[in-house]
């Protein structure tokens, strides 16, 4: 009998290879994405309209948070110059996220949302917080620094959230990855293209991941395909096609 089953799924399996070759497979059909969250580049968007950004497909979305009079968190909508803790042109942060919620699932691909925060004011992270757990809750993940090595098809329909330190406020359970942590860096663009140690960024980015980010002024001197050359997956300027594109993976 055991024969038997071993000649039929032998069967199958031949017939599916020939179905394959002869074009009978479905060409849309999605092959599954083992490889891990730091094995993929993604291309990203800051101070672009939301919706816009999400229905070009892009997955790395960067707010810049700022408190408004009343201490609500809102969100800039055009660069700003360093150094002030207001920005007029803004958006408060809970349409941000009801723009997110209704523009950027269902999706075979995790959403990554960088959180600026250019506030230290506890009530105004703690409302982030709030609108977090209000609004996209069900698309988060209950995962720290080891989502780094989660296999990509792990997080489809999830929102991974990075930050810097939140530490002692409420969005502080919600942030997957802090660019003050082992095992996500964040650098500029002028960091990333001129790095003090190229061979240490290349190191690096095997097993963990860089975000860069551009400059406020947006001035770029250098290649800006080059933090990619070097392994770093998140760019927020980068003109790689919109989703997770598997990287080039090089020698150990």
């Amino acid at each position: 009998m055991e024969s038997w089953i071993f000649v039929a799924i032998l069967l199958l399996f031949l017939a599916y290879l020939i179905s394959e070759e002869l074009g009978f497979v479905p060409s849309d059909v999605v092959a599954p994405r083992t490889r891990r969250l730091c094995d993929y580049t993604v291309s990203g968007s800051v101070f672009e309209d939301i919706p816009t950004a999400l229905k070009r497909g892009i997955r790395l979305l960067e707010l810049h948070v700022f408190s408004d009079e009343r201490d609500e968190p809102v969100v800039a909508t055009k660069p700003f110059n360093g150094g002030s803790d207001v920005v007029d042109e803004n958006i408060s942060f809970e349409q941000a996220m009801v723009e997110i919620v209704n523009d950027a699932f269902p999706s075979n691909d995790p959403l990554i949302l960088s959180i600026v925060p250019h506030t230290e004011k506890s009530f105004t992270l703690n409302r982030v917080a709030y609108h977090i757990s209000t609004t996209i809750r069900k698309h988060l993940v209950d995962m720290g620094e080891e989502i780094v090595g989660a296999p990509l098809d792990w997080l489809s329909d999830k929102i991974v959230i990075v930050s810097g330190n939140v530490a002692g406020t409420q969005l502080e359970k919600y942030v997957n990855l802090s660019w003050n942590g082992s095992k996500l860096r964040r650098l500029s663009h002028h960091q990333a293209v001129h790095p003090r140690d190229p061979d240490e960024l290349v190191a690096y980015n095997r097993d963990r991941i860089t975000m860069v980010a551009p400059e406020m002024v947006f001035k770029f001197k250098g290649n800006p395909e080059t933090p990619i050359a070097y392994g770093c997956q998140w760019n927020l300027f980068a003109k790689e096609p919109p989703g997770f594109v598997q990287k080039a993976f090089l020698a150990r």
